[in-house]
Order: structure tokens, then C-alpha cells, then sequence
């Protein structure tokens, strides 16, 4: 039995992300009806106030989403941090589950910061002059973290990043609904194993410049777009879109036939929360 990631194939350690994304997916769906009550009905006086509600509505799908747990824990600059051993055909892998929050009117994109990022991400960026340039901003998630385990063992604990982004349309600021959640969108991120298939060429990248102001020495930032990372890998980018006058988000898991290699979707089951 595998407990060791770095024992696994790539494409083992791909189908523990892929795992893990369906795990998380699973959660919000079943919690997107009350998710949708909450976060349409509650006042926020400023945007900024309406991340943090996307945080805690976050933290309240993955509660009951845990696997068997591992009783450590350690700093960082994401929402939800966990420590748990996964169960996979392969093996029992210790992971650090790591799901940070997004809410924004935008789908088409997630801004991350350097505390965020889980690879080295190269991309193509403009100069002033109008020329193409290559730049990197290194990963700030490292790739495991180092426990101390039984008999003083030093056991390599891989990490798994996910974003939950929350899309919204802004409807009232005098009385609910105050917004509409439109969607909510799952964004699983490859570990840094994973750059020579994901970020091979800067300018072929899902990868890109993010929002900062170098004169104000805001630290860099970088961007994800949705199209290309799931032009990619299609399961990487999860949908749980609301219809009209339906409670819950529906059902459909993103993935790729592979006979075809044609995306799909499919529904899948669940039970309310």
C-alpha cells in the first residue's frame, strides 16, 4: 500500500486531485440550496463584505465532506485548510486540502495571489513597448507539507488546491434579494508536479498577468482563465449552475469521453441538505 505520493505514477497522483475535486463538488452541491438562500438574502454595506460570506458559506458546504482527519494544524493565507488521509485504490495518502473563496460578477477568470499559487507559473505578458515577454511568478503553496508521524517519522504531506468561486449579479442594495447567485464554480489547480503537462509554454498558458500596481508596491498577482484551463483538463473546471425556479444548483460533472476525447456532462446524484 502506497502511503508516500511521491511513490505515485503522475497519473495516480492526477486521479487523487480528481478524486478530491469530485469529493468537493459532491459537498457544494448538495449545500447549494442553502448557500443560494444565505447569500442572496444577506446585506453586504461594501463588495469587499461579500467574499467573506463567500467563505463561510464555503466552509459550511465542506463540513460534513471530511475524510477520516489528521489531528495537526498550521498557518497559511487560505479559508479552508484540512488535514486528512485520502483513500484512493492505490493507497491511503496523507493531504493537505487547502479551498480559498472567491465571489465576483466575472466567470471567466479567478485572480490569485502569490500565498495562493500551488505551481510556478510562466506566461506571456505586454511591455510598454507592445512587445510579448516571458514572465514567472513562483508558487507560494509548497508542494507538501513535512509532519512528524509516529516514532519521530518525517512524513511528506502532498497538497491539493481548490478555488470556490461564487458568481453573482448584483439585483438590490435596499432589500433582498439583494443578489442572484448564478453559479458556483469548483477550480481545481495542478499540483507544481504537474508544470511540464500544464505550463509547458508561457504562451500557451491558462495562465496570466494579474491586477496590481507596481508604483503602489502591491505585490504581483496572477490570473487563471476558466476557457483555457479547461480546454486543458475539463474536470478542472466544475459548473454548478442555478435554473430558474429550481432550489438547488444542477447536478453536472464536467469530464472527457474517453473514446472521443469530446467533454461531457453528466448528472449525478445527490441528497439534500
Amino acid at each position: 500500500m502506497i502511503q508516500d505520493y511521491k511513490q505515485l505514477t503522475a497519473e495516480q497522483h492526477e486521479l487523487l486531485e480528481k478524486q478530491t475535486q469530485r469529493v468537493v463538488v459532491q459537498a457544494l452541491q448538495e449545500y447549494s440550496q442553502e448557500a443560494k438562500d444565505i447569500f442572496d438574502s444577506t446585506n453586504a454595506q461594501v463588495e469587499s463584505e461579500i467574499t467573506p460570506l463567500a467563505e463561510d458559506l464555503t466552509q459550511y458546504a465542506l463540513e460534513v465532506a471530511e475524510c477520516y482527519p489528521i489531528n495537526k494544524r498550521f498557518a497559511g493565507f487560505i479559508d479552508y485548510k484540512r488535514v486528512r488521509w485520502m483513500s484512493t485504490p492505490f493507497g491511503i495518502i496523507p493531504q493537505v486540502l487547502l479551498v480559498d473563496a472567491k465571489a465576483s460578477t466575472e466567470n471567466n477568470r479567478e485572480t490569485l495571489q502569490q500565498s495562493q499559487l500551488c505551481m510556478d507559473a510562466d506566461f506571456e505578458v505586454t511591455d510598454k513597448t507592445g512587445r510579448p515577454k516571458i514572465e514567472r511568478l513562483n508558487a507560494g503553496v509548497p508542494p507538501h507539507q513535512i509532519l512528524i508521524g509516529y516514532g519521530a517519522k518525517q512524513i511528506p504531506v502532498v497538497t491539493t488546491s481548490i478555488f470556490v468561486h461564487f458568481f453573482y449579479e448584483d439585483i438590490s442594495s435596499i432589500e433582498p434579494p439583494y443578489r442572484r447567485l448564478i453559479a458556483i464554480n469548483s477550480v481545481s489547480m495542478p499540483h507544481q508536479r504537474f508544470k511540464p503537462k500544464y505550463n509547458q509554454d508561457p504562451r500557451a498558458s491558462f495562465f496570466g498577468q494579474g491586477k496590481h500596481s507596481s508604483a503602489r508596491q502591491e505585490k504581483q498577482r496572477i490570473r487563471v482563465y476558466y476557457e483555457r484551463l479547461k480546454a486543458a483538463c475539463p474536470w478542472r473546471l466544475q459548473e454548478l449552475k442555478f435554473e430558474n425556479g429550481v432550489n438547488y444548483a444542477t447536478p453536472r460533472w464536467r469530464d472527457t469521453d474517453l473514446a472521443t476525447g469530446a467533454e461531457t456532462l453528466t448528472a449525478f446524484d445527490f441528497f439534500a441538505r
